[in-house]
């Protein structure tokens, strides 16, 4: 059996959903949207080189999941512990075609308990970091962030979502997780330079890991996202759940 220290140092911890697996990936997978688009104001208002299939400029974005959504279920650690353990990072990407100040920010995620038949725990997490990085090759460069801040539970609006049941977390069966919703106002705002690729990681800062957090798995955009543990990065063919907003 997996220990906690080989999970949050990159084991691969799967979640299915009694018998039926809905992917095969490690702990906590989240997913992803496509960029919502800026609406034009009128056709009188295009330049003379656009063209009707000129798609519009993106100032936001996200790949939030409906509500309704039963499917999208899975997530992947992202946790600050106050026990010393060492952290873990999941950052996802964003590029917006316009240029655009990044105020606010929501995201979904889910909590665990590795222990078989769990019930759903209760929140641990006393706050949430939020990181923005440049891109460096296709990853986030972690040892220079460009910006981050820290906001406590009261800033986020925790909101509880669901319960599902029948879900593995890491190694224990049929546990059940809180899915929970959260939106935030950035305290200084980012700036995004058009057609630029940034990263954005969000970590829920928590004792230890005896409950985990994980960003929950999104509507696809480009299925990509990385987590990092202790320098080593590992790749997910899953993008996390989350809005970018002016």
């Amino acid at each position: 059996m997996e220990t906690v220290d080989q999970l949050a140092a990159g084991a691969l911890v799967e979640t299915r959903r009694y018998r039926v697996a809905m992917y095969h990936t490690p702990l906590l997978q989240l997913v992803k949207l496509s960029a919502v688009a800026v609406v034009l104001a009128a056709c009188s208002d295009k330049s003379p080189t656009q063209t009707d299939d000129t798609p519009p400029p993106t100032t936001s974005r996200s790949t939030l999941v409906p509500t309704a959504n039963s499917t999208i279920i899975e997530a992947r650690t992202s946790q600050i512990t106050g026990d010393g353990t060492l952290p873990a990072i999941v950052a996802d990407d964003f590029r917006l075609t316009s240029a655009s100040t990044i105020r606010t920010i929501r995201w979904q995620g889910i909590y665990c308990v590795q222990a078989a038949n769990a019930a759903a725990p209760a929140p641990t997490a006393s706050a949430f970091r939020i990181t923005f990085y440049a891109d460096a090759s296709g990853r986030p460069n972690v040892a220079a962030p460009l910006q981050t801040s820290t906001y406590t539970l009261a800033q986020v609006a925790q909101t509880f979502d669901k319960n599902v049941s029948g879900l593995n977390c890491g190694t224990a069966a049929n546990t059940t997780w809180p899915y929970y919703s959260y939106s935030t106002t950035l305290a200084t705002p980012f700036a995004a330079t058009a057609n630029t690729k940034y990263w954005i990681s969000i970590q829920a800062i928590t004792p230890s890991y005896s409950v985990f957090w994980g960003w929950r798995d999104g509507v696809v955009d480009n299925s990509q996202s990385w987590q990092i543990f202790n320098g080593t990065f590992t790749s997910y063919a899953f993008d996390r759940a989350y809005s970018l907003n002016p």
